[in-house]
Parts: structure tokens; C-alpha cells; sequence
């Protein structure tokens, strides 16, 4: 049996139905809305909105809390929330701030040269998918050495 984070289990157990042992994803949202935390779970939120109409049991629930970036489901979700514009292109300066919040251990030297390598239409901009397409060979380039 796949073991979840104490956490998740705790907060599943606090919201779940004692009838159907299954949380309703509706009121869950509303409830983080409610209590003012759905700008602060902005990826959760999302994920949970795709299921809006659903009830989740813990590992549905729990599989909510993935957000490895490495999954281009969360890489999407994420560029979504950092493009405020909704233009699928960052800027440099907002890479480097997004590189920062999300512990990725990219220096100035690094996103410059990713993004001179990604190339870009406009100057110190990157596209979605030009940055994903980066990042995988990144990836790609950090499992062969």
C-alpha cells in the first residue's frame, strides 16, 4: 500500500464523507476559499478545479499534491500561473524570480544562457513550450553525467 504524507492523510480524514469515505471536491474548494487559501494553493487549486464534480478517495486526493514540474501537466499548470498575462511567454526577470521560489538552482549565468540557447522572437523573453523543450534536455543532460 502506497504511503501518503501524514498531512494529506490528516487532511483527507478531516473532509472526507464518514458515509462514503470520499471527499467531495466541491466543498473542499469552497472551503479553501473560505478561508482565504486558494491564492496560496494555486497549483491545488487548479488540480482540484479539473475535478470539480468529483469524489476523490486518499490516493486520487493525494495524487492532487504532486507537483514535480518535471510532469508536463504541472510545468503547464505553473507557467500558467507565472503567465498573469496568459501570453505563454516569461520574462527573464520572472524566470529567474520563478527559478528562485521553486528552489531550482539556476544562477543568472544559467537562465541567460538557457535562454540565448532556446533562442526567443522577442529579447529576453521565452515561450512555454521553448522553455519545456530546454528544461527536458536539461533534464536529459543532468542523467548522463
Amino acid at each position: 500500500m502506497q504511503q501518503h504524507p501524514q498531512e494529506i492523510v490528516d487532511m483527507f480524514n478531516e473532509f472526507k464523507s464518514a458515509q462514503t469515505n470520499l471527499l467531495n471536491v466541491k466543498e473542499f474548494l469552497q472551503l479553501l476559499q473560505e478561508a482565504g487559501l486558494e491564492k496560496n494553493c494555486q497549483m491545488l487549486t487548479k488540480k482540484l478545479n479539473m475535478k470539480k464534480n468529483e469524489n476523490l478517495n486518499l490516493i486520487q486526493f493525494a495524487q492532487c499534491f504532486n507537483f514535480d514540474p518535471d510532469v508536463y501537466e504541472n510545468f503547464e499548470m505553473l507557467f500558467q500561473i507565472i503567465d498573469s498575462s496568459n501570453s505563454k511567454k516569461i520574462s527573464k526577470q520572472e524566470l529567474k524570480k520563478q527559478c528562485e521560489i521553486l528552489g531550482m538552482q539556476f544562477n543568472d549565468k544559467d537562465i541567460d544562457i538557457m535562454i540565448n540557447q532556446i533562442g526567443s522572437d522577442e529579447q529576453g523573453v521565452v515561450s512555454r513550450d521553448k522553455l519545456w523543450s530546454m528544461l527536458q534536455q536539461y533534464k536529459n543532460y543532468e542523467i548522463q553525467q
